[in-house]
């Protein structure tokens, strides 16, 4: 009886070994692991830097390289996920959560779901008063321009979240950015209430974005405010077929293979694409249809992805670009007689945090009453831009307790003053275009305090 529980023992032990030492001894059979989803693969180390010294990093570098390739990885990953869903209702990764029935949420998403991710007062005025900029340098070269947000996924559809978050009654980030740019006349498309009043699901429930019917009545809405004549997709006959795979199934089941019904319309595209196309995923999509008129530039995010080619079926030309910080100057560059800004709900803050490039705008008579005692210090940065040819990006922050919360930001600088975007890095950020000779002037910032104009001269210091 002892010899045999001695033996009996030693098999458990080596096949404990043995499945320990199968995902390694693996890698020498199995395929190489591939990216799946939004994951990033290590790439192998190497020994020596390409300055030829000791790579002093690379066993810790070698390590997250055998992490990521040992064979068998994805099957893994998604057993234990399914294992974690099915006993204790959640999943091992941090940026997806577990819903009801199978949903699936981007855990990005829970700031604003909870109402703890709430932008400041001063940061949702910004944010309007960047797309108020953005508006007036469209209008002075007579572009049309218009704004839209597309809902995070718990925010249309919240009842497959799990009860134990919580979700916040107040008004959202976007709900007052839109009361802003009610205030300053920015043109505004609400989808939140659009795409909220429909019976059908217009977001994949493996994915973190709408589906082909949501992008087509999204795409609708969008260019009848914008005056296109009206030819909707919505409410035309389309099939259905499983030919999804959700972005967020992928991050949990990477080995899994659950494709999601999606929509495809009778009515075929006409546009064509000029450049080609590799992806939807593509940094710049240019399109062409000569079947209509007008020409578009549309700043998008990966919502774009479906959304675009509804757009691109209503304009004779047609540029998507995922580039941020917006470039104006692409207006010039496509030749664009309509600019869209497309930004999903929880990448809001980006408005603020990533100042779009443009030439401050004069302001003529803006200097009057400043004040300087004091109650105002500035400290910025100065560097010649890239992207704009004979002017110097300036950036800064502002120390104001007192500042009011809609409070412009202006430069004063070779006897001009321009308005500064109040964009950029750090708390109260700025961020000027300038030309280069006004930027080589002492430089002077004033904004208002209690209703009273202060103003100080700015640290400048060249960019690093």
């Amino acid at each position: 009886m002892k010899k045999f529980a001695r033996w009996g023992l030693v098999a458990f032990v080596g096949l404990f070994l043995c499945l320990c030492l199968l995902p390694s001894a693996g890698m020498l059979a199995a395929p190489a692991e591939e990216a799946v989803g939004n994951e990033h693969l290590t790439a192998m180390p190497t020994l020596q830097n390409a300055d030829g010294s000791w790579n002093e990093n690379y066993f810790s570098q070698l390590s997250s390289w055998l992490s990521d390739h040992i064979a068998f990885r994805h099957e893994l990953i998604t057993l234990h996920a399914r294992l974690c869903g099915a006993l204790f209702g959640t999943l091992p990764s941090e940026d997806v959560v577990l819903g009801a029935d199978g949903w699936l949420y981007y855990a990005d998403t829970l700031p604003d779901y909870q109402g703890t991710g709430r932008m400041t007062e001063r940061e949702c005025w910004a944010a309007a008063r960047v797309l108020a900029l953005m508006q007036e340098y469209c209008q002075e070269r007579g572009v049309q321009f218009l704004f839209t947000v597309a809902p995070n996924k718990n925010s249309l559809y919240p009842e497959a979240m799990p009860a134990r978050y919580q979700r916040s009654g107040a008004a959202g980030n976007a709900q007052r950015i839109a009361g802003r740019l009610e205030e300053m006349g920015v043109p505004y498309l609400d989808l939140f209430a659009l795409l909220g009043g429909q019976e059908q699901t217009l977001y994949f429930r493996t994915d973190s974005h709408w589906n082909t019917l949501g992008a087509a009545l999204a795409g609708d809405a969008i260019s009848s405010a914008l005056g296109k004549p009206e030819d909707p997709f919505w409410g035309q006959p389309y099939q259905t077929a499983p030919t999804h795979k959700g972005d967020l199934y992928e991050m949990v089941y990477p080995a899994g293979d659950l494709l999601e019904d999606d929509a495809v319309f009778d009515r075929a595209f006409r546009f064509t694409y000029p450049n080609g196309l590799r992806s939807a995923e593509d940094i710049t999509i240019r399109t062409q249809n000569e079947g209509e008129t007008g020409s578009l530039l549309m700043f998008r995010d990966s919502f774009g992805n479906a959304l675009y080619p509804f757009l691109a079926e209503r304009y004779g030309a047609a540029c998507f670009s995922r580039a941020m910080p917006y470039n104006l100057t692409y207006l010039e560059r496509e030749q664009a007689g309509t600019l869209v800004v497309e930004i999903v709900e929880r990448n809001l803050r980006w408005l603020v945090q990533r100042p779009a490039v443009m030439p401050a705008p004069q302001r003529e008579d803006a200097s009057a009453g400043w004040q300087a005692d004091g109650a105002v210090e500035s400290a910025a940065t100065a560097a010649p831009s890239s992207e704009l040819e004979g002017y110097v990006e300036v950036s800064g922050v502002i120390r104001c307790p007192a500042m009011d919360v809609d409070s412009p930001i202006y430069l004063r600088a070779g006897g001009q003053v321009y308005e500064a975007s109040p964009a950029g890095e750090g708390e109260c950020p700025f961020t000027a275009y300038l030309p280069a000779a006004a930027a080589g002037q002492p430089l002077e910032l004033a904004v208002s305090c209690q209703g009273v104009w202060q103003s100080c001269t700015v640290a400048l210091e060249a960019a690093e």
